[in-house]
């Protein structure tokens, strides 16, 4: 049992957030005013039951760990010993032993991550296929010297090679698998980051402290990109790719380039700017800001120049008033990025003189193609502007972006000035902390999602690979987890999975558990299945007509047999519950 788990089972997070703020019985729940943010109404909920809270205003959840972690500004471990320490909750002697050397701790944590990263890096010198990519694309032997570039081989001799090579230096196999570097799966040690080529991550102070690992061979189906999970060492929401490189030369330059990938970070650094830094896969957070404005006064933005990237410098909009930093932004063309751009030819010193102030790009990017829009759009898009706008600091600055307002928009002045831009909490800092990109229509899978997570013998054999298959993310990432999690643990309890879970993960779950505020019993969840399949009905018959294909293929009648029966089983519950038509194929 780990500390934060030993913690949290002898403290009520009633007791913990009542010092706080009120609270009042809410059905299942207890609401009241969230204490991270002002708000008018109640937003903030609380579950006994599963020891989370979520606010719905500014979009924060977690465990009592959490919530102390925020509320006192402090890290994770330090949040345990508060709790601790006001609790007087008694401590095991091995859990009370770690508990007083997280010095240590954290030390040793840096010197693995340090032992990996150099470890990985001698490898990508055994490996000329791994060396020949970079060479393609455009990465020279010094920047990958620059950064520590690695390579992480695939299969069990390469496993076996770094616990070796750790044990060398004092580290066990255990130490490998709490730092989430080796896993153990059912048929023995892995790692996540195999056949991936490592971008070590460090802190300011230069220390390793994490990874991104990148695929590259071109039938990888994994996801592109995996990093190392979040600890109270390696937080993507505030660290930066780059920085402890970059901050030694923003002595000489007051300014920095923000990029968008690890790969463009490095061919900036190639190219002569190595004042570059680059978030870990994440939006740019409010946390990063306030970093990069210690150290210059001027941020020079380099995203993508297709529509996602100009989508995250409008987010980024809505956060940059709160530092003192004066954001420009690159416009590069539509199809590259930072990468493509300079080992294509494309001149730096060019697009950074024609650079936009982000709040003149914003408005530009915003008021595009305004009067063609239909009324209550415009009407949604001014608000957001001049909102923006307003919460400048800067009273010239704020005259002028008005003016220039009035000008794309072709409202007159003084009706732009006398627009309603007062917006609730929520609308205000959802941009801010929202943890999961939103889609819309996602209610029948949350309300699947929490019966499940509230009965979790609900997810069986029957079931499982189905809702795997088609449920969104981040719903099917999370899912999976819970999957493997209960094959390793069949009576996995919601706190256990909770616990094992990343930040953003744990503030999603939050969210959907209390979200929703009854029972669903096994009948309900039946017919929500149902529904569910109803809606990925197209999907479901496709997959079977290629499962078919590949059967009598294989000349397989028993396979061929059982995939019809279980068809001509789904589709008549289907039927007898008039989800489908009787001429649906």
């Amino acid at each position: 049992m780990s500390i934060f788990t030993h913690i949290k089972s002898k403290v009520n997070i009633l007791d913990i957030v009542t010092e706080y703020t009120k609270l009042k019985r809410a059905g299942n729940y207890w609401k009241g005013h969230c204490p991270f943010h002002n708000e008018k109404t109640a937003s903030f909920t609380v579950s006994p039951d599963k020891e989370i809270f979520y606010c719905f205003g500014c979009h924060i959840g977690g465990d009592a760990i959490t919530f102390i972690a925020k509320a006192e500004n402090c890290s994770p471990m330090e949040a345990a010993q508060h709790i601790a320490k006001r609790y007087q909750i008694p401590l095991p002697g091995d859990l009370k032993a770690n508990f007083g050397t997280t010095k240590e701790e954290k030390n040793k944590y840096f010197s693995l991550c340090k032992l990996v990263a150099l470890w990985c890096n001698g490898q990508l010198e055994k490996a000329p296929h791994v060396k020949q990519y970079l060479q393609n694309r455009g990465f020279m032997t010094k920047a990958t010297h620059l950064f520590t570039l690695g390579y992480f081989p695939g299969g069990i001799r390469s496993i076996k090679s770094l616990l070796s090579h750790a044990s060398q230096h004092s580290f066990m196999q255990q130490d490998l698998i709490d730092a989430k570097i080796i896993s153990e799966g059912k048929t023995g040690l892995y790692s996540p980051f195999e056949d991936r080529i490592i971008f070590p991550i460090k802190d300011l102070l230069g220390q390793f402290c994490g990874f991104g690992g990148r695929i590259f061979k071109p039938n990888d189906q994994r996801a592109k990109y995996y990093n190392s999970h979040e600890n109270s060492y390696f937080n993507k929401g505030s660290l930066l790719f780059g920085f402890d490189l970059a901050k030694k030369q923003i002595k000489n330059v007051d300014h920095i380039f923000l990029v968008e990938g690890y790969t463009d970070c490095l061919a900036m650094a190639q190219s002569g700017f190595p004042n570059t830094v680059a978030t870990l896969g994440t939006a740019c957070t409010l946390d990063h800001l306030k970093l990069l404005s210690r150290y210059v006064h001027q941020l020079y933005v380099m995203y993508d120049g297709d529509n996602a990237g100009q989508k995250a410098i409008i987010r980024l909009t809505e956060l940059c008033w709160q530092v003192d930093l004066e954001l420009k932004v690159i416009n590069l063309p539509q199809n590259d990025d930072p990468a493509s751009f300079l080992q294509n030819g494309g001149t730096l010193q060019k697009v950074v003189r024609e650079a936009k102030d982000i709040f003149i790009f914003f408005i530009d990017t915003t008021a595009k193609d305004f009067m063609s829009k239909p009324l209550s759009q415009k009407l949604r898009l001014a608000k957001s502007i001049i909102h923006t706008i307003t919460n400048l600091q800067d009273p010239i600055k704020k005259d002028i972006l008005l003016q220039r307002a009035s000008k794309s928009l072709g409202i007159p002045i003084e009706s732009i000035k006398s627009i309603p831009t007062k917006m609730t909490n929520k609308q205000t800092l959802k941009s801010e902390t929202m943890p999961w990109q939103e889609y819309p229509g996602q209610a029948l899978e949350k309300k699947i999602f929490f019966a499940i997570i509230n009965n979790m013998k609900l997810l069986n054999k029957y079931n499982e690979e189905f809702l795997e298959k088609y449920f969104p993310s981040p719903l099917k990432d999370i899912l999976t987890k819970l999957k493997l999690a209960k094959i390793k643990v069949p009576s996995l309890k919601f706190t256990s999975f909770f616990d094992s879970l990343g930040d953003n993960e744990r503030q999603y779950i939050s969210k959907i558990v209390l979200e929703f505020d009854e029972d669903i019993e096994e009948k309900t969840f039946e017919q929500l299945l149902l529904q569910f399949q109803k809606k990925n009905w197209k999907q479901i018959v496709q997959s079977i007509k290629n499962k078919l294909s590949q059967a009598k293929k294989d000349s397989n009648d028993t396979e061929v047999t059982h995939i019809l029966q279980q068809f001509l089983d789904l589709k008549g519950k289907l039927l007898d519950r008039g989800l489908i038509g009787k001429d649906s194929k």
